[in-house]
């Protein structure tokens, strides 16, 4: 027990090691100029190492803001000292290998002293460093087994489990009638999650299988709005304008076209009027435009795609967008939107298939 409490002490501690180590720095400036005895050199040499003592100060403040746990600045805190003692070793080293060579040695005091706080000034940042990447590794490792547990659940149990009350539901339906409003509720929600859970699986697959192909970004856009006009025969949408343009995406680039046509019809009333386009500027990206008259999708809804997390007060509400962005970020392409009031763009920027590589591609091109 009384080990235990030691070790939670020594932990919630440990940031504050970089300060001894600041403390006992400006000790040793202060002392090696009691010893040594003062002078322009001397002063020089002591500005020197409250210098690296200051530094520490900085990482003992940097390691409380840093997203790393107590036992990882404890770690730090360790490799920090040995970083420091092994650079004092090395200066006694030097030092040996001179007199033994028969050169002067001079000045090994501060020789020692100046190598031992470089070390830890060094050291303090550079395992503070190590310390973070190698649990952002490990966080990133975890987070990648839970996706992969999140989409076999979302693949099978999840789907399975909405079919049967589907089911059960259908026979609701036949005993107490269509109209039955409780049922219609259900059947509305349950319809929701097994889009939702289909959605997620497509994301996930998206993420996984990051392999591009050369499609062509005018065939593939009027596929997606015959898909839309078959599922919403209704739907005010045309073909502006197409050019030639071979772009290398993600096979998914159809899915989310259609995500972004139907989302203009879902979200707005019958009068949306959607207009499509394909264009290939020399020596560009190839861009592809969908725009509606509609009241246009609200700011919340896509600069959460670049925040680094979702949070409870910044949140998507579906899962389209995400399905949107994340095509087109496995594409080497980027998403863009805009709002003028009069209803919303939205813009993909695609690579080009056909352009000509630059010199650093050619390079490694050439290297595989």
């Amino acid at each position: 027990m009384v080990e235990r409490a030691h070790e939670r002490l020594t932990d919630a501690a440990a940031h504050w090691w970089f300060y001894v180590y600041a403390v006992v720095g400006f000790v040793a400036a202060v002392g090696y100029v009691y010893v040594v005895g003062w002078s322009v050199a001397v002063g020089l040499e002591t500005l020197i190492l409250l210098a690296l003592s200051a530094t520490l100060v900085y990482s003992g403040v940097d390691a409380r803001g840093r997203d790393v746990s107590q036992p990882g600045l404890v770690r730090a805190a360790k490799l920090t000292t040995l970083t420091g003692v092994s650079f004092s070793l090395l200066a006694v080293a030097v030092a040996l290998i001179w007199l033994l060579e028969g050169h002067p040695v001079v000045d090994v005091e501060f020789m020692v002293v100046f190598a031992m706080w470089l070390g830890l000034a060094v050291g303090a940042q550079a395992s503070l460093y190590a310390v973070v990447s190698e649990e952002k590794r490990t966080r990133l490792a975890d987070l990648v087994k839970l996706l992969t547990m999140n989409q076999r659940v979302l693949r099978h149990n999840l789907r399975n489990e909405l079919a049967v009350v589907d089911g059960h539901l259908q026979n609701l339906e036949t005993r107490l009638g269509a109209g039955d409003e409780d049922v219609a509720v259900a059947r509305l929600h349950v319809d929701e999650l097994l889009e939702n859970s289909e959605r997620t699986r497509r994301i996930l697959d998206i993420w996984e299988s990051g392999d591009c192909r050369e499609q062509d970004a005018g065939a593939v856009l009027a596929d997606a709005v015959e898909r839309l006009r078959q599922q919403y025969p209704g739907a005010d949408v045309e073909i502006a304008a197409t050019e030639d343009a071979a772009v290398s995406a993600h096979p998914a680039l159809e899915d989310a076209l259609y995500e972004v046509l139907a989302n203009a019809v879902e979200h707005n009333d019958e009068s949306v009027r959607i207009t499509a386009s394909v264009r290939n500027p020399p020596g560009d990206d190839v861009v592809v435009e969908v725009a509606d008259t509609g009241s246009g999708i609200p700011g919340r809804e896509y600069d959460v795609l670049d925040q680094p997390e979702e949070t409870t007060l910044s949140h998507a509400s579906g899962l389209g967008l995400w399905l949107v962005y994340w095509t087109v970020r496995e594409s080497g392409g980027s998403v863009e939107f805009a709002d003028d009031g009069d209803g919303t763009t939205v813009r993909f920027r695609l690579p080009d298939a056909t352009a000509e590589p630059g010199v650093w591609e050619r390079l490694v091109a050439r290297a595989r």
